[in-house]
């Protein structure tokens, strides 16, 4: 059997490392979904903005895979679940199963709470954030990176995330 010199080890080794990386949060385990998002009080603007104090309260809290909790980390749709469960909305688990639910929105009309989502192209949803930026403002979200845990980013000044923005969808009823 043949042994792998230290080049080829390494080369093997950041392979794999960005594949994990490239791999986002497309998390497939959790809870049963539920195909709807259900609020157990009426939403309006003060819901809005506690949903989005909610997501901004999480800012620097950790990353992980499969996560949804302050406490082991968040995955990006284990963070929009979370903060929107806060508020007694239950949100599928996935990002392919939260692309789902609620009601289309054009970009350029995206709101705060609004769920904005993200893909290669030709390729399902594999990313999603919440929006913090009002229609007419730079378009800016609450998610989960990777590599940086929850951060807040502004979409039009990142190549990597402006590239890859696909929809946006509202699960608050307005």
């Amino acid at each position: 059997m043949a042994t792998l010199d230290s080049r080829t080890r390494q080369q093997a080794w950041a392979a794999a490392v960005i594949l994990v990386l490239a791999s986002g949060c497309v998390s497939r385990g959790g809870r049963a979904p539920v195909t709807r998002p259900t609020p157990d009080a009426p939403v309006g603007p003060r819901s809005v903005e506690a949903i989005l104090g909610t997501a901004r309260s999480l800012l620097g809290s950790g990353y992980r895979y499969g996560g949804e909790s302050r406490r082991e980390g968040f995955d990006c749709s284990g963070f929009s679940r979370h903060v929107f469960e806060r508020h007694g909305i239950v949100l599928p688990r996935t990002t392919l199963e939260q692309a789902r639910i609620g009601w289309w929105v054009p970009l350029d009309s995206l709101a705060i709470g609004d769920l904005v989502f993200f893909s290669d192209e030709n390729k399902p949803a594999h990313h999603v954030g919440i929006v913090s930026s009002r229609p007419g403002e730079a378009l800016t979200m609450v998610h989960a990176s990777s590599s940086r845990g929850i951060v807040e980013t502004d979409v039009l000044e990142s190549g990597y995330w402006l590239d890859r923005l696909r929809f946006g969808r509202r699960v608050l009823p307005r």
